[in-house]
């Protein structure tokens, strides 16, 4: 082991008293300056060579700590650092001033290391030498000030990377103190993103005894960041680094640094403008100062240059021949003179293209005064050309557009004054072009509609380049007024228009018709009367005046009695004008004040206002009835027509929908109770209202959940008394469960439509239980018959409906009866006759229900494909009792057995009935003598009593 080394660990490990003596005694004449030293620092031992380093006798140094020797306090907090890093068996040593402790002592420059004794861990040993001296002629006090106020960093790193020595610039730099930043508390200042790859390349150069040069960024205590230029320069190892040979390996290095964070920041700067100007579309260049070859261009301006680069390009090379000359000569002056030059050039490109370009040079002067570069900026104007070019050719257009235009187009002052007006105008308004001008635009103006106009024009003047539409009438050059749509645009703003600009089209036409239709949306076509949208309308109205004024209105729903028959006898010509006529006479007789309104048909609503009493609408109803029922001439005919009408009071809240509709319950009383009378609606009515509606939905529900139910009233062969059908009969259940009467319904189901859906379940009922006897009672042909409304016959899809049925039961059609009324070939519909045709061509048979009671011609029973007649119970009820009821029905079997058709007689209750209908020859009887209506199981038990009999 050498002295300039630490002890070996067995050495050190030596316990015994004598080994310890013996090392003590080699270290007390060795010439390496040796002490022992406590866990605090205290020397408790030293050999005479330490003591001879700092002029010193040895028993002076003795219980005196070590950083009592140093010659100032800069460095205690170094020497207490270099005992801890001992102590924890990290040697290190160190150059420093010290000095004995004696007025009279001299300060020596020594090299100091300590390190732990491994068998005593809290005993430590240094040895000290003294260091190198500055080379000759300069000391170390002024070294030392060199390296004070030096404008550089300087610092001493360790190989262990720990500072051993700085000057102030780290401070100033930093922020951290010189006493802080010793040890490694300099690495807390080095940025963490490159903090390990710096010390890593500073590490391997003090192994390596090489250079480092490179930017390093700190961090001060601010958080501020700075950039340093750091050069890292290896130190030759001195003999306190050769006796300490377990100092960590690799060379000191000298870091010399400046701060160099403006320069990097300008760089940064430069790299960002650099970065902007190749992302600018524009053609950016540096130009030589001469300015005639580009020395840098953009990417823009590069690619601009294709196939050519950038160092080959001059710039008079770029230009067309007139850009050159003009380039050459008053571009450069103008550099020269004010530094700048801005106008247009025109660069041909690599490819031979011509393109014109805004360009703007400015020269850049350097101290001297003289010029450094140029800088070129130039933007492509090809599409700004092009588009000019769009905008003279779309200018050209307009103009012969406006000047051809249909439209009207006028240019006027804000003060009203026309500067301008299209040749259209002598089309729309009669007037020359040239005769507008200068004349004000608002005395074209209809007076209803010319303050409107002002207000308009005056808000538009207001809002620059707003624009809207408005309509008003003009003055023709004829004198009449013409409807026009004007869209104004304020262009006053614009110089080159400097007014209001109006686009006026003629839309008389277009609002005439509008009108027309608006007329037709509330007003009758025929008769020009209101109607239901209007009516409900004035109807609103009038009962919101009432109940301000505690006041009654009266509703009064009119329906002119028989008016087909008049319609179908004298042709529709002739019922339009019967129509019209009782239009005219009825507002003849209302007061000004009241609305008279055709909803359709022959049915008129008339609203009589402010009634003090309930009697003024029953004295209203009499004076319309009057009027009504004098003659009508009809051409050359000349007929009468009665009215019957429903009246209706309201005194409360009534709603309009409510009262027109009490009206109307009121008229169906008044026509049932004989026709040409008027009825008032009253409490009665609508009990029966209210009845009606919950008829109403206790049929939609049976019809929803298919809760329909049929009964079966025997047929009887009057010749032979045996059962040959059934008739069958629709029934509702109640709620209570009692059965609902055809009586109570089916006048609903009509009126409401329901009786196609009610018919249709009916006949489906009916075929599948006729098909079940089919199969059961075979050979005895039994049929069944079911009735069919007039709604029924006009479904143009009933005799598919029907064919369905008998497809799907299997029912053949001879034994399927349909029984119509009278009612349903009197109404003469198209449809119905063809449905009729179709039902016989199927072998249905079709018979006429209450034969007699209607208002039909017998040509009925010739003209339609009738295969029986049912003679109704009026006439049945007065056979043997009744001589005119005993001649109709006798004259009623002659004339059907004439025609070859099937009598039946409806009503038959007693035997004297039957046995006079059988002597007068009648086919079948219907009736209670024979069965009441049963149900189904009830039928098949007679049926079945029959058979076994």
């Amino acid at each position: 082991m050498t002295l300039s080394e630490p002890p070996a660990p067995a050495a050190a490990s030596l316990a015994s008293a004598n080994a310890v003596a013996d090392l003590e005694h080699v270290f007390a004449h060795a010439p390496l300056g040796v002490a022992r030293l406590t866990a605090e620092g205290l020397l408790c031992w030293t050999n005479a060579a330490f003591a001879t380093v700092l002029d010193a006798r040895a028993d002076a140094l003795l219980d005196v700590k070590l950083h009592d020797l140093l010659d100032h306090d800069g460095s205690r907090d170094q020497i207490d650092r270099m005992l801890r890093d001992a102590l924890a068996g990290h040697s290190r040593s160190i150059d420093v001033d010290l000095r004995a402790p004696s007025p009279r002592a001299h300060t020596k420059h020594c090299t100091l290391r300590v390190w732990r004794v491994d068998s005593e861990p809290s005993s430590l040993v240094a040895s000290l030498e003294r260091a190198p001296h500055p080379p000759v002629g300069v000391d170390a006090g002024e070294l030392a000030t060199l390296m004070e106020r030096a404008a550089a960093g300087i610092a001493r790193i360790e190989p262990d990377l720990s500072m051993r020595s700085c000057n102030p610039r780290w401070s100033e730099i930093t922020g951290q103190s010189r006493a802080q930043a010793l040890g490694r508390g300099w690495i807390e200042h080095i940025d963490p993103d490159g903090c390990a790859e710096f010390l890593d390349a500073l590490l391997a150069a003090s192994l390596d005894a090489q250079r480092l040069h490179g930017r390093l960024r700190l961090l001060t205590v601010e958080g501020e960041v700075r950039w340093i230029d750091v050069v890292a320069t290896p130190l030759p190892a001195t003999d306190a680094d050769r006796v300490a040979g377990d100092a960590a390996p690799g060379a000191p290095m000298v870091l010399t640094f400046s701060d160099i964070t403006e320069n990097v920041e300008a760089d940064h700067r430069a790299e960002e403008l650099t970065r902007v100007l190749e992302a600018t579309p524009d053609l950016v260049a540096i130009l030589d100062p001469g300015g005639h070859n580009l020395s840098w261009a953009n990417d823009a301006f590069r690619q601009f240059l294709l196939p050519h680069e950038v160092h080959e390009t001059s710039m008079l090379a770029m230009l067309d021949e007139w850009s050159q000359a003009q380039y050459a000569t008053s571009t450069l002056a103008a550099l020269a003179r004010t530094g700048s030059w801005q106008g247009e050039l025109t660069f041909a490109n690599g490819f031979g293209d011509e393109i014109p370009v805004s360009a703007l040079l400015v020269a850049h002067h350097g101290e001297d005064g003289l010029i450094e570069a140029i800088s070129l900026v130039a933007r492509d104007l090809s599409d700004l050309r092009d588009a000019e070019q769009r905008v003279r050719a779309s200018e050209i257009r307009l103009a012969a557009l406006v000047e051809h235009a249909s439209d009207l187009v006028c240019v006027v002052r804000p003060g009203g004054r026309i500067v301008y007006t299209s040749p259209a105008v002598m089309r729309v308004l009669g007037h020359s072009p040239g005769d507008l001008e200068g004349r004000n635009i608002f005395t074209f103006a209809h007076p209803d509609d010319l303050e409107r106009v002002k207000v308009a024009a005056a808000e538009l003047t207001n809002t620059p380049t707003m624009s809207g539409p408005i309509e008003l009438r003009v003055l023709h050059a004829n004198g009449s007024w013409r409807h026009f749509e004007v869209v104004a645009t304020n262009l006053v703003d614009n110089p080159a228009v400097n007014g209001l600009v109006l686009n006026a089209r003629d839309v008389s036409d277009r609002v005439e018709a509008a009108e027309i239709l608006a007329t037709r949306a509330y007003h009758d076509e025929l008769t020009g009367l209101p109607n239901r949208a209007l009516l409900l309308e004035r109807l609103r109205e009038a009962l919101q005046h009432a109940q301000e004024r505690r006041r009654m209105v009266g509703v009064l729903f009119l329906d002119l009695d028989r008016f087909k028959i008049v319609n179908d006898s004298l042709g529709h010509t002739a019922g339009d004008e019967l129509l019209r006529e009782v239009a005219r006479r009825i507002q003849d007789i209302i007061r000004p004040g009241d609305t008279v309104a055709r909803l359709g048909g022959d049915e008129f609503v008339v609203i009589i206002n402010g009634m003090v009493r309930r009697g003024d609408a029953v004295l209203a109803a009499r004076r319309l009835r009057r009027a009504i029922a004098k003659p009508i001439k009809l051409g050359s005919d000349s007929t009468v027509v009665t009215t019957s009408l429903g009246i209706a009071v309201a005194e409360g809240h009534e709603s309009p929908e409510d009262l027109l509709r009490d009206s109307d319950t009121a008229l169906y009383r008044a026509k049932d109770q004989g026709r040409d009378r008027a009825d008032m609606f009253d409490d009665h009515l609508r009990d029966q209202a209210v009845r009606r509606h919950s008829v109403e939905q206790h049929l939609r529900r049976a019809l929803d959940e298919r809760l329909v139910e049929v009964l079966y009233q025997p047929i009887v062969d009057l010749k032979t008394d045996a059962i040959t059908g059934a008739e069958a009969l629709v029934r509702l259940r109640e709620l209570d469960g009692s059965l609902m009467l055809p009586s109570e319904f089916i006048d609903i189901a009509e009126d409401t439509g329901l009786i196609i859906r009610l018919g249709a379940q009916v006949l489906a009922l009916a075929s599948r239980r006729a098909a079940s006897w089919v199969s059961r009672y075979s050979g005895q042909s039994l049929h069944v018959a079911v009735n069919v409304s007039a709604r029924q016959m006009a479904d143009s899809s009933f005799a598919q409906q029907v064919a369905s049925e008998l497809a799907n039961t299997g029912l053949p059609a001879e034994l399927l009866s349909l029984e119509l009324t009278e009612s349903a070939l009197i109404e003469g519909n198209p449809t119905t006759e063809k449905t009729l045709n179709q039902l016989t061509a199927l072998g249905i048979q079709l018979g006429l229900d209450d034969f007699g009671t209607g208002f039909s011609s017998l040509s009925y029973l010739k003209r339609f494909p009738i295969d029986f007649v049912k003679i109704d119970r009026t006439f049945t009820d007065g056979l043997g009792t009744d001589d005119n009821d005993t001649a109709i029905v006798k004259a009623t079997i002659a004339l059907s057995h004439s025609l070859g058709l099937r009598v039946v007689a409806e009503g038959v209750e007693t035997i004297a009935q039957r046995d006079l209908l059988k002597e007068l020859g009648c086919d079948f009887g219907q009736g209670y003598l024979f069965a009441r209506p049963l149900d189904p199981m009830a039928i098949e038990t007679m049926l079945n009593n029959q058979r076994s009999s």
